[in-house]
């Protein structure tokens, strides 16, 4: 058994699918931390609207309402943000989900919220057996994984 393996890992085939592998794992994580440091981007092009809201600023609850109070246009390329001034202990959220693997280690989580998810856990049980344990965060994640709905 030992020596098919070392005649299979000997092939010049097997050497070339593994060189064409880890070179498209490479574009896609390129791709991706070029996503993730637009988003972060993104993210220093709203700070300053959202350290002016105050309990007077009218509420908005998506991108769309965001841009079209502040005119920021901010705009995500890949998956939606989920933005608004209505978070509990803090005066808004701002969401994004990270896409590299190199974010993802970083943070130990595939999303990223600024200044932070304080949400209160609500159980929420349907008719299945089975019941989602935060629905806030099942909703934010799911705006954050999908493009944004015009």
């Amino acid at each position: 058994m030992k020596e098919k393996i070392k005649n299979i890992v000997k092939n010049k085939y097997f050497k070339i699918i593994v060189f064409i592998l880890l070179w498209l794992f490479i574009l896609r994580e390129s791709y991706a931390v070029y996503v993730d440091m637009y988003n972060f981007r993104q993210l220093e092009k709203v700070k300053p609207y959202l350290e002016t809201i105050d309990e007077n600023t009218k509420d908005f609850y998506n991108l769309k309402q965001f841009n079209e109070r502040y005119n920021a246009w901010i705009k995500p390329i890949k998956n939606c943000y989920d933005i608004s001034n209505y978070n509990w202990k803090y005066p808004y959220i701002f969401w994004f989900k990270l896409e590299s693997l190199i974010y993802i280690y970083i943070y130990k989580k595939s999303y990223f919220v600024y200044p932070g998810y304080d949400a209160p856990i609500q159980i929420f049980c349907d008719w299945s057996p089975e019941c989602i344990e935060d629905i806030n965060k099942k909703i934010f994640e799911r705006v954050i994984s999908n493009p944004c709905e015009e």
